[in-house]
């Protein structure tokens, strides 16, 4: 089985989209993939356009839908399609970080249950929350947060698989604590670490230099690049899964352009039933797992004490707007009487303010709660498996 995980295209803003959708779709349409899921497809004209080039091949097709602007996330199938699910990750950034734009996403993962040459395969395609800034990450918590969101929904999903493919943009390096949690919770593994033969740039890296729409401040400190997407695979015990070849890159022969501003990764599996071995999956936690478990608790509670202050900080804002707004109605009053007061500025603005600060308050009170939630949610799976 082949799969194939790329790609960008945001509508008025991504550079030489029209040529690039086209350039994906060519690229699809002639090579030998059982599966393509893709990233980043936010526009419905855009998918729509690659739905009707690719029919012939890929005659099955979902988008998963979410947020302002969409998920961007779809599925390019050989094979019927017969059941899909989605989860829109519970925090997501901000909406007043506009130029960071994750929030208006609606970050998720997505499921699709396909029948292929005979196995039940549970897919899943995702994209996590960008790292903007990695000396001060002030969305590592949230990124920690859907990893977790992501390797439950995986594990309370794939109980009836034969084989789990997941696919997808983590927006973490191989090292990082999301992906070691994603990895040792869930029991997938990573296709670029299992592959017998690999072909691409140095360490499987998927943002390079050499690529015209890579921001070379996200690789200031990394001159030969990042490895940050993914495609990992596990299977059932009657059910051995080898990955014979991994390839990465996203220059086509035929154009100077690339595909993506991240590199094309393309795994080929291989499938293959164990005769006499029972299909019982185990329940007991990896002894990696907890000290995993201990560090995801610690990075939540850094930003959980952050979204703490925020909420005391727009509480006092509330208070105080409430006040100088009563201060107003009192001035209000007494001008009527005929005394004249103009020291406050215009009630308008007071209630503009007031607005604002509400829904910060609201914004980072749910943000709080959320992270607690997680926190308690671990702990809970952690004692519950000593």
């Amino acid at each position: 089985m082949k799969s194939q995980e790329p790609v960008q295209a945001l509508r008025f803003l991504s550079k030489k989209r029209k040529e690039r959708l086209a350039l994906i779709g060519q690229l699809l349409s002639q090579q030998c993939y059982d599966l393509a899921l893709l990233q980043e497809i936010w526009s419905d004209k855009d998918y729509s356009e690659l739905r009707h080039r690719l029919s012939d091949v890929f005659p099955y097709t979902h988008r998963f839908k979410s947020g302002v602007i969409g998920s961007g996330l779809c599925v390019f199938s050989q094979f019927p399609i017969i059941d899909c699910l989605q989860y829109q990750f519970s925090l997501n950034g901000f909406p007043y970080m506009m130029n960071h734009g994750d929030w208006f996403c609606g970050k998720a993962v997505g499921l699709v249950k396909l029948k292929a040459y005979g196995f039940l395969c549970h897919v899943y395609v995702t994209h996590l929350h960008a790292e903007y800034c990695r000396e001060n990450d002030c969305y590592r918590s949230h990124r920690i947060l859907q990893s977790w969101e992501l390797a439950q929904f995986i594990r309370h999903t794939s109980n009836n698989s034969d084989v789990v493919v997941l696919a997808g943009d983590l927006n973490m390096h191989p090292g990082d604590l999301g992906v070691k949690l994603v990895r040792e919770w869930t029991g997938l593994k990573d296709s670029y670490l299992e592959c017998t033969e690999y072909e691409g740039p140095p360490d499987g890296c998927t943002l390079i230099p050499s690529n015209p729409f890579t921001d070379p401040q996200e690789l200031k400190n990394f001159p030969q690049g990042i490895r940050i997407d993914y495609i990992m695979y596990k299977s059932a015990p009657g059910i051995a899964v080898s990955c014979q070849q991994v390839t990465t890159g996203s220059q086509s022969s035929r154009s100077d352009t690339p595909f993506s501003d991240h590199e094309i990764v393309t795994a080929t599996l291989r499938l293959q039933r164990i005769p006499g071995v029972s299909n019982v999956n185990s329940e007991s936690l990896p002894s990696v797992v907890s000290p995993i478990f201990s560090s995801c608790c610690t990075e939540i509670y850094t930003g959980l004490q952050t979204a703490e202050r925020w909420s005391t900080i727009c509480r006092y804002l509330v208070i105080m707007f409430l006040f100088l707004l009563a201060l107003q109605c009192s001035t209000t009053l007494l001008s009527v009487l005929g005394l004249k007061c103009n020291i406050f500025p215009p009630v308008l603005m007071t209630l503009l303010f007031l607005l604002l600060s509400s829904l910060f308050l609201v914004l980072h009170t749910a943000e709080q709660r959320q992270l607690q939630s997680v926190i308690e949610q671990i702990n809970l799976v952690q004692h519950g498996h000593e």
